[in-house]
């Protein structure tokens, strides 16, 4: 990847200035005639019930060049119609703009050490019989390359959030560490928990002290508050689960066991934030 000469501007003004808050210029004036295919194959897709809605968001060299809602909360055509700012679960999207980018900060400033065995962060994590689960590194589970599976369904058996993440510890090893890569909700589940640990901090304060509040980002946060609601589309309607229509609050179910504050997934946010965070 090679930043341009803004964005080289903007990555150290984040990172010498703490502080700063980082704007992002607009100039979508011209988006229509732009990008009227991409519209045009989102607009397809919703009339095909790919999905019911979209909120797009589309940088160029630091610069916001693209944003617009289409489409509709849900398939009902009396519901709400997506916004430019409509807010969305953004599921798996947590490990990068809140876990991993906090690893980032972190390790930037000689807070995290990759190369250190998990376990230091995490005693519990050896406890069993394998020797191996000694051998993963903070590294390896930032890499997918721990052992760990992809997902367990923890929420069937686990009703709290300290019941969820014992279960986590004790997922056994479906690999050796670092011989193999499998994308893992578990690692990650771990990884904030450890997190947390270390810097005696709730993840969200974390994520909000170091990454998002430094860059502005007003609006993506775990939990989002009751009157966020009407601005958040319906994620599912539960039939199996919780036996509701799940909105505004986390749709995947072992970060809602655990509170709806988890390293693998419950941010939420508008297109234009995740836009600045790329």
């Amino acid at each position: 990847m090679c930043y341009k000469p803004k964005t080289n501007a903007i990555l150290k003004a984040f990172f010498l200035n703490p502080g700063a808050k980082i704007p992002l210029p607009s100039a979508f004036d011209a988006q229509h005639e732009q990008f009227e295919r991409a519209f045009a194959a989102l607009s397809q897709a919703i009339e095909q019930h790919a999905f019911p809605g979209a909120a797009v968001a589309i940088t160029h060299h630091a610069q916001l060049v693209a944003l617009k809602g289409l489409g509709r909360f849900t398939y009902d055509p009396q519901s709400p119609a997506v916004e430019a700012e409509t807010i969305y679960d953004l599921a798996s999207v947590t490990k990068v703009v809140a876990t991993t980018a906090l690893c980032m900060v972190l390790q930037a400033r000689g807070a995290l050490d990759l190369g250190q065995p998990f376990t230091e962060l995490l005693p519990e994590f050896a406890a069993g019989a394998d020797p191996r689960r000694r051998q993963v590194t903070l590294r390896m589970i930032l890499a997918h390359s721990s052992g760990l599976p992809a997902y367990v369904k923890l929420f069937e058996s686990a009703s709290t959030r300290e019941g969820l993440i014992q279960q986590a510890l004790e997922v056994p090893l479906e690999a050796d560490p670092g011989s193999r890569a499998e994308y893992s909700d578990v690692g990650f589940i771990l990884l904030g928990v450890a997190l947390e640990r270390l810097f005696r901090n709730s993840l969200d304060e974390l994520c909000r002290e170091q990454v998002f509040s430094r860059l502005g980002l007003a609006r993506m946060r775990f939990n989002p508050p009751e009157e966020w609601k009407p601005l958040i589309p319906p994620a599912v309607h539960d039939l199996t689960f919780r036996k509701r229509i799940v909105q505004g609050e986390v749709h995947d179910e072992n970060a809602w066991v655990m509170g709806g504050v988890a390293g693998h997934a419950g941010c939420f946010a508008p297109a234009r934030e995740v836009a600045l965070f790329a």
